[in-house]
């Protein structure tokens, strides 16, 4: 690597957000040569802050192997904001392209119009058959490692919601206890097709860290997270008051505590 490179890898690592700025203004074409020159996770860190629309531009002029690592490495969100912006054919093209673990998440969102809640859920859940006992499920638990809620979601055989298992209950119940035992049965759910300002002030959001989203025959395809909502809100008066976010925080704090504590155990 030239002096010049290393210059230019050392100033989007101390002020990525200045060096989007900059770049935004340039022509897509430029933009995608630099980013050929770079390592794929600094090209990430420009894009991911970068206008959606800028950013589809700039992918759209690089070869579609480097297009393809970038999508990989930038956040879900970003990938998904970036493929919204692009027409049909390249997008099936680069989804194509994508790992498994990647495209489908990516294909289940961008099913979902934009301002949807399930544009807004992340499809990404820890699902589990309700006959599964308590210490297998820990065991998955352990295996699966990225979780975006606080709970465990409880599935029927066609896929469709049983109900969720709050991760501290989970945590101390019987190993030999099934999940049926445990699951909350009338935990409020969403549709996936519903424009997410519909739901905001739901009252919901006053117990629920996240909310499990169906399809309207019922099948579990996500969950949204309160910060997701205020996240997708342009106006900061509709989004849940001041208890619904404190009780919100509260969750998912005791997720983060109790999640971090579990893998530790593990030797993890």
């Amino acid at each position: 690597m030239g002096t010049d490179e290393k210059i230019l890898e050392a100033f989007i690592h101390e002020h990525g957000r200045a060096a989007t700025q900059i770049l935004e203004k340039l022509e897509p074409g430029e933009v995608a040569s630099l980013l050929q020159e770079i390592s794929v996770a600094l090209a990430a860190k420009i894009l991911e802050p970068m206008y959606a629309y800028k950013a589809s531009r700039i992918l759209e002029n690089l070869d579609q192997t480097c297009a393809i690592e970038i999508l990989e490495d930038v956040d879900l969100k970003t990938a998904e904001l970036i493929l919204r912006q692009m027409e049909g054919p390249l997008r099936d093209s680069l989804l194509e392209g994508l790992a498994p673990e990647v495209s489908g998440p990516l294909r289940l969102k961008l099913k979902s119009p934009e301002n949807t809640v399930g544009a807004l859920m992340d499809p990404i859940l820890f699902t589990l058959r309700k006959s599964v006992k308590v210490g297998k499920a820990l065991t998955l638990l352990k295996e699966h490692k990225r979780l975006a809620s606080p709970y465990v979601f409880v599935v029927n055989k066609d896929k469709s919601l049983h109900g969720v298992v709050n991760l501290q209950d989970l945590l101390s119940a019987d190993r030999d206890a099934s999940l049926t035992n445990l699951a909350i049965t009338n935990v409020p759910k969403l549709y996936d097709d519903v424009h997410f300002e519909s739901v905001i002030n739901y009252d919901s959001w006053l117990y629920y860290y996240a909310l499990p989203v169906t399809d309207r025959s019922g099948v579990l395809v996500g969950s949204l997270r309160l910060e997701a909502i205020r996240r997708g809100s342009m106006k900061s008066e509709e989004v849940p008051g001041k208890e619904a976010i404190k009780a919100g925080a509260a969750l998912g704090e005791l997720y983060r505590v109790g999640l971090m504590g579990f893998l530790g155990s593990s030797g993890e």
